[in-house]
């Protein structure tokens, strides 16, 4: 499997060379925009990455993911569809409510920045050599389908501005709209085979979420948002 965008493509360069090469090896010594994060604390990396991508209730839930939603990964809608329907757009860093709305709201969560780079994909999500041993699997397909819902959220360059207002950041304010267009060209090649059960989604309820939770997750509910 290859990474999702080109090294051509790619929107962060924090990896590369002050001669603009892409290293063997990082030279950084933390995740970028996680100074907290060693990169080499391998474990202490997995735990984060599992933390910041995977959804373990979701997961469990997938199999019948098809009685809360659209049994499609495309049923997402563009960030100025969003406004119509009268939904504020509330970030989110919790992978499990991306994409979860309730009446007039809906949890997105933002790309972080090492996503945006090609040696991260290359060099700790899809190395052989399994860096983030027995969780790389999960982790990969759940940064993998959880990307792949930025191309349907950002479909017009109404979407793009929405996308980089000061208050959500869903995005870097420094890309522009043909640069984001290029990272996200090949983002419909990516097949639901590739990505986590979640994630053969979209858009989910969270009314619906919490009935289900207590038959099949055996809790009172998925999340609470108004205590």
């Amino acid at each position: 499997m290859r990474s999702p965008f080109s090294r051509a493509s790619q929107l962060n360069h924090d990896f590369e060379t002050t001669s603009g090469q892409e290293p063997k090896s990082s030279n950084l010594s933390s995740l970028p925009g996680h100074p907290r994060i060693q990169l080499n604390d391998l474990p202490h990396l997995t735990d984060f990455l599992e933390r910041e991508f995977c959804a373990p209730d979701l997961e469990k839930m997938a199999p019948r993911l098809w009685m809360m939603s659209t049994q499609s990964s495309a049923n997402i809608s563009p960030l100025h569809h969003e406004k119509v329907r009268g939904r504020e757009i509330v970030v989110t860093e919790d992978p499990r409510l991306h994409l979860v709305w309730i009446h007039d709201r809906i949890f997105i969560k933002p790309i972080p920045r090492y996503l945006f780079s090609h040696h991260f994909w290359t060099h700790y999500l899809l190395d052989d050599k399994l860096p983030l041993g027995c969780q790389q699997k999960i982790i990969r397909r759940s940064a993998l389908g959880y990307l792949r819902t930025y191309y349907h959220l950002i479909k017009h360059e109404s979407d793009f501005h929405i996308a980089r207002d000061d208050r959500l950041r869903l995005i870097p304010i420094q890309v522009d709209w043909t640069q984001f267009s290029d990272f996200t060209s090949q983002f419909d090649c990516i097949e639901d085979a590739d990505v986590s059960g979640r994630y053969a989604f979209g858009e989910l309820r969270l009314t619906r979420l919490n009935f289900y939770a207590k038959i099949f997750l055996y809790k009172f509910q998925f999340q609470d948002v108004h205590s």
